[in-house]
Protein backbone atom coordinates (compact mmCIF):
# COMPACT_ATOMS: atom_id res chain seq x y z
CA UNK A 1 0.00 0.00 0.00
CA UNK A 2 1.20 3.47 -0.85
CA UNK A 3 1.66 5.53 2.29
CA UNK A 4 2.22 9.02 0.95
CA UNK A 5 -0.64 11.40 1.57
CA UNK A 6 -0.77 14.24 -0.91
CA UNK A 7 -2.86 17.32 -1.56
CA UNK A 8 -5.58 17.08 -4.17
CA UNK A 9 -8.31 19.22 -5.69
CA UNK A 10 -11.23 16.92 -4.94
CA UNK A 11 -14.29 19.03 -5.60
CA UNK A 12 -16.68 17.19 -3.26
CA UNK A 13 -16.66 17.36 0.53
CA UNK A 14 -14.98 15.00 2.99
CA UNK A 15 -16.85 16.18 6.08
CA UNK A 16 -19.27 13.90 7.94
CA UNK A 17 -22.16 15.12 5.76
CA UNK A 18 -20.22 14.10 2.64
CA UNK A 19 -19.57 10.65 4.08
CA UNK A 20 -23.24 10.20 4.92
CA UNK A 21 -24.13 11.19 1.35
CA UNK A 22 -21.70 8.61 -0.04
CA UNK A 23 -23.25 5.90 2.12
CA UNK A 24 -26.75 6.93 0.99
CA UNK A 25 -25.58 6.78 -2.63
CA UNK A 26 -24.41 3.24 -1.99
CA UNK A 27 -27.96 2.36 -0.95
CA UNK A 28 -29.24 4.06 -4.10
CA UNK A 29 -26.93 2.02 -6.34
CA UNK A 30 -27.60 -1.21 -4.43
CA UNK A 31 -31.36 -0.86 -4.88
CA UNK A 32 -31.03 0.26 -8.50
CA UNK A 33 -28.71 -2.54 -9.58
CA UNK A 34 -30.07 -5.36 -7.46
CA UNK A 35 -26.52 -6.66 -6.99
CA UNK A 36 -23.23 -5.74 -5.38
CA UNK A 37 -20.87 -7.65 -7.65
CA UNK A 38 -22.09 -8.08 -11.21
CA UNK A 39 -23.65 -11.56 -11.54
CA UNK A 40 -21.59 -12.28 -14.67
CA UNK A 41 -18.35 -12.08 -12.65
CA UNK A 42 -17.37 -15.54 -11.38
CA UNK A 43 -16.47 -15.76 -7.69
CA UNK A 44 -13.29 -17.78 -7.22
CA UNK A 45 -11.41 -18.92 -4.14
CA UNK A 46 -9.10 -16.24 -2.72
CA UNK A 47 -9.93 -13.73 -5.44
CA UNK A 48 -8.57 -10.20 -5.00
CA UNK A 49 -10.70 -7.08 -5.50
CA UNK A 50 -9.55 -3.46 -5.53
CA UNK A 51 -11.79 -0.41 -5.29
CA UNK A 52 -10.42 2.92 -6.51
CA UNK A 53 -11.73 6.11 -4.92
CA UNK A 54 -13.12 4.03 -2.07
CA UNK A 55 -14.15 7.02 0.08
CA UNK A 56 -15.86 5.60 3.16
CA UNK A 57 -15.25 2.03 2.02
CA UNK A 58 -18.98 1.24 2.15
CA UNK A 59 -18.98 -0.87 -1.04
CA UNK A 60 -16.10 -2.95 0.33
CA UNK A 61 -17.73 -3.37 3.73
CA UNK A 62 -20.90 -4.57 2.00
CA UNK A 63 -18.82 -6.90 -0.15
CA UNK A 64 -17.15 -8.34 2.95
CA UNK A 65 -20.58 -9.26 4.34
CA UNK A 66 -21.80 -10.85 1.11
CA UNK A 67 -18.78 -12.57 -0.46
CA UNK A 68 -16.81 -15.57 0.84
CA UNK A 69 -14.49 -14.72 3.73
CA UNK A 70 -11.38 -15.68 1.73
CA UNK A 71 -11.99 -12.90 -0.83
CA UNK A 72 -9.31 -10.21 -0.41
CA UNK A 73 -10.63 -6.62 -0.51
CA UNK A 74 -8.38 -3.58 -0.93
CA UNK A 75 -9.67 0.00 -1.01
CA UNK A 76 -7.58 2.87 -2.34
CA UNK A 77 -8.08 6.62 -2.20
CA UNK A 78 -5.95 9.73 -2.47
CA UNK A 79 -7.18 10.71 1.01
CA UNK A 80 -7.84 8.59 4.10
CA UNK A 81 -10.00 11.22 5.81
CA UNK A 82 -13.23 9.28 5.22
CA UNK A 83 -11.89 5.83 6.14
CA UNK A 84 -13.57 4.21 9.14
CA UNK A 85 -11.37 3.69 12.19
CA UNK A 86 -8.86 0.86 11.69
CA UNK A 87 -10.37 -1.32 14.42
CA UNK A 88 -13.68 -1.38 12.51
CA UNK A 89 -12.24 -2.95 9.35
CA UNK A 90 -13.25 -6.57 8.65
CA UNK A 91 -10.30 -8.99 8.55
CA UNK A 92 -10.30 -9.27 4.76
CA UNK A 93 -10.35 -5.49 4.10
CA UNK A 94 -7.35 -3.19 3.88
CA UNK A 95 -7.62 0.51 3.05
CA UNK A 96 -4.72 2.62 1.87
CA UNK A 97 -3.53 5.72 0.04
CA UNK A 98 -2.97 5.62 -3.70
CA UNK A 99 -3.09 8.15 -6.51
CA UNK A 100 -5.08 6.43 -9.25
CA UNK A 101 -4.06 8.99 -11.84
CA UNK A 102 -0.47 7.73 -11.83
CA UNK A 103 0.87 4.25 -12.49
CA UNK A 104 0.54 1.96 -9.44
CA UNK A 105 3.59 0.57 -7.61
CA UNK A 106 5.16 -2.48 -9.26
CA UNK A 107 3.98 -4.66 -6.35
CA UNK A 108 0.36 -4.04 -7.39
CA UNK A 109 0.80 -4.73 -11.10
CA UNK A 110 -1.35 -7.62 -12.28
CA UNK A 111 -2.53 -8.34 -8.75
CA UNK A 112 -6.32 -8.05 -8.98
CA UNK A 113 -9.12 -10.17 -10.41
CA UNK A 114 -11.59 -7.27 -10.20
CA UNK A 115 -11.30 -3.48 -10.03
CA UNK A 116 -14.38 -1.54 -8.95
CA UNK A 117 -15.02 2.17 -9.47
CA UNK A 118 -18.03 4.31 -8.70
CA UNK A 119 -18.93 7.98 -9.08
CA UNK A 120 -15.76 9.38 -10.64
CA UNK A 121 -17.68 11.93 -12.74
CA UNK A 122 -16.33 14.98 -10.87
CA UNK A 123 -12.82 13.60 -10.31
CA UNK A 124 -11.29 13.92 -13.77
CA UNK A 125 -10.12 17.22 -15.19
CA UNK A 126 -10.79 17.98 -18.85
CA UNK A 127 -12.38 14.57 -19.40
CA UNK A 128 -8.94 12.92 -19.55
CA UNK A 129 -9.59 9.26 -18.74
CA UNK A 130 -6.26 7.96 -20.06
CA UNK A 131 -4.21 8.02 -16.80
CA UNK A 132 -7.02 6.33 -14.84
CA UNK A 133 -7.63 3.65 -17.46
CA UNK A 134 -3.89 2.95 -17.64
CA UNK A 135 -3.82 2.57 -13.85
CA UNK A 136 -6.76 0.15 -13.90
CA UNK A 137 -5.22 -1.89 -16.71
CA UNK A 138 -1.97 -2.27 -14.76
CA UNK A 139 -3.77 -3.38 -11.60
CA UNK A 140 -5.77 -6.12 -13.34
CA UNK A 141 -4.67 -9.62 -14.19
CA UNK A 142 -5.17 -10.59 -17.85
CA UNK A 143 -8.86 -11.43 -18.20
CA UNK A 144 -9.66 -9.54 -15.00
CA UNK A 145 -12.91 -7.59 -14.67
CA UNK A 146 -13.64 -3.88 -14.47
CA UNK A 147 -16.97 -3.01 -12.83
CA UNK A 148 -17.80 0.70 -13.04
CA UNK A 149 -20.90 2.65 -11.99
CA UNK A 150 -21.08 6.37 -12.63
CA UNK A 151 -23.34 9.40 -12.99
CA UNK A 152 -24.23 10.82 -16.39
CA UNK A 153 -24.63 14.49 -15.51
CA UNK A 154 -25.30 15.50 -19.12
CA UNK A 155 -28.37 13.38 -19.84
CA UNK A 156 -30.42 14.03 -16.72
CA UNK A 157 -34.04 13.67 -15.64
CA UNK A 158 -35.02 17.11 -14.31
CA UNK A 159 -38.65 18.07 -13.84
CA UNK A 160 -40.21 21.31 -12.65
CA UNK A 161 -39.55 24.79 -13.88
CA UNK A 162 -37.40 25.91 -10.95
CA UNK A 163 -35.29 22.75 -11.19
CA UNK A 164 -34.77 23.25 -14.93
CA UNK A 165 -33.69 26.84 -14.32
CA UNK A 166 -31.24 25.68 -11.66
CA UNK A 167 -29.83 23.04 -14.01
CA UNK A 168 -29.06 25.76 -16.56
CA UNK A 169 -27.27 27.76 -13.85
CA UNK A 170 -25.23 24.73 -12.84
CA UNK A 171 -24.25 23.92 -16.41
CA UNK A 172 -22.92 27.46 -16.77
CA UNK A 173 -20.84 27.38 -13.59
CA UNK A 174 -19.54 23.88 -14.38
CA UNK A 175 -18.32 25.20 -17.72
CA UNK A 176 -16.66 28.22 -16.09
CA UNK A 177 -14.93 25.94 -13.58
CA UNK A 178 -13.73 23.56 -16.30
CA UNK A 179 -15.84 20.60 -15.21
CA UNK A 180 -16.75 18.42 -18.18
CA UNK A 181 -19.00 15.41 -17.75
CA UNK A 182 -19.59 14.14 -21.27
CA UNK A 183 -16.86 11.49 -20.88
CA UNK A 184 -19.07 9.36 -18.63
CA UNK A 185 -21.64 8.48 -21.30
CA UNK A 186 -18.79 7.96 -23.79
CA UNK A 187 -16.64 5.78 -21.52
CA UNK A 188 -17.65 2.44 -22.99
CA UNK A 189 -16.56 3.70 -26.43
CA UNK A 190 -13.08 4.52 -25.14
CA UNK A 191 -12.40 1.31 -23.21
CA UNK A 192 -11.51 -0.85 -26.26
CA UNK A 193 -8.69 1.61 -27.05
CA UNK A 194 -7.14 0.72 -23.67
CA UNK A 195 -7.18 -3.09 -24.00
CA UNK A 196 -10.64 -3.66 -22.51
CA UNK A 197 -13.51 -5.65 -23.95
CA UNK A 198 -16.86 -4.14 -23.01
CA UNK A 199 -19.15 -6.96 -21.94
CA UNK A 200 -22.20 -5.00 -20.84
CA UNK A 201 -23.13 -1.34 -20.58
CA UNK A 202 -26.32 0.51 -19.63
CA UNK A 203 -27.36 4.13 -19.17
CA UNK A 204 -30.82 4.45 -17.70
CA UNK A 205 -32.93 6.31 -15.19
CA UNK A 206 -34.03 5.33 -11.72
CA UNK A 207 -37.19 3.46 -10.95
CA UNK A 208 -40.04 5.48 -9.50
CA UNK A 209 -39.33 4.55 -5.87
CA UNK A 210 -35.68 5.65 -6.14
CA UNK A 211 -36.26 9.07 -7.72
CA UNK A 212 -36.50 10.84 -4.35
CA UNK A 213 -33.33 9.21 -3.01
CA UNK A 214 -31.39 10.25 -6.10
CA UNK A 215 -32.77 13.80 -5.94
CA UNK A 216 -31.87 14.14 -2.24
CA UNK A 217 -28.32 12.83 -2.58
CA UNK A 218 -27.68 14.71 -5.83
CA UNK A 219 -28.72 18.07 -4.40
CA UNK A 220 -26.47 17.41 -1.39
CA UNK A 221 -23.60 16.58 -3.76
CA UNK A 222 -24.17 19.76 -5.76
CA UNK A 223 -23.84 21.84 -2.60
CA UNK A 224 -20.48 20.14 -1.98
CA UNK A 225 -19.44 20.70 -5.61
CA UNK A 226 -20.34 24.38 -5.47
CA UNK A 227 -18.24 24.86 -2.34
CA UNK A 228 -15.42 22.86 -3.93
CA UNK A 229 -15.52 25.08 -7.02
CA UNK A 230 -15.27 28.14 -4.80
CA UNK A 231 -12.42 26.55 -2.85
CA UNK A 232 -10.46 25.51 -5.93
CA UNK A 233 -11.15 28.40 -8.32
CA UNK A 234 -12.40 31.35 -6.29
CA UNK A 235 -15.57 31.61 -8.40
CA UNK A 236 -18.51 33.11 -6.50
CA UNK A 237 -21.21 30.59 -5.67
CA UNK A 238 -23.50 32.69 -3.47
CA UNK A 239 -26.26 33.03 -6.06
CA UNK A 240 -26.18 29.33 -6.92
CA UNK A 241 -26.05 28.26 -3.28
CA UNK A 242 -29.11 30.38 -2.50
CA UNK A 243 -30.99 28.84 -5.44
CA UNK A 244 -30.01 25.36 -4.28
CA UNK A 245 -31.18 25.99 -0.73
CA UNK A 246 -34.54 27.12 -2.14
CA UNK A 247 -34.77 23.88 -4.12
CA UNK A 248 -33.90 21.79 -1.06
CA UNK A 249 -36.79 23.34 0.83
CA UNK A 250 -39.16 22.13 -1.91
CA UNK A 251 -37.43 18.84 -2.71
CA UNK A 252 -40.35 16.73 -1.43
CA UNK A 253 -43.05 18.45 -3.44
CA UNK A 254 -42.66 16.71 -6.78
CA UNK A 255 -39.24 18.03 -7.75
CA UNK A 256 -37.10 15.60 -9.76
CA UNK A 257 -33.35 16.18 -10.14
CA UNK A 258 -31.74 12.91 -11.21
CA UNK A 259 -28.62 11.92 -13.11
CA UNK A 260 -28.43 8.99 -15.48
CA UNK A 261 -27.06 5.74 -14.05
CA UNK A 262 -24.20 4.41 -16.19
CA UNK A 263 -23.02 0.84 -15.55
CA UNK A 264 -20.16 -0.88 -17.35
CA UNK A 265 -18.76 -4.37 -17.11
CA UNK A 266 -15.53 -4.96 -19.05
CA UNK A 267 -12.62 -7.36 -19.02
CA UNK A 268 -8.92 -6.78 -19.61
CA UNK A 269 -7.88 -8.29 -22.92
CA UNK A 270 -5.11 -10.84 -22.45
CA UNK A 271 -1.75 -9.89 -23.95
Amino acid sequence: MAAVKQEDSYVLGREVSGSIRLDAQHLLWRMHLGYLLHPDIPITKGMKIAELGTGTGTWLFDASRNLPSDVVLHGYDISDSQFPARELWPKNITLGLLDSLNDPPAALTGRYDIVHLRMWASNLKESNTMPLLQHIKLLLKPGGYLQWEDADLVHQAVRREDAEAFERQMNAIFEMAGHKYDWVSELSDHLPQHSFEVLKTENNGFQHDLVQLCTNTYLMAILEILRGINRNTGLSITEHEDALKALLQRSRSGLVYNWGAVTILASKIED
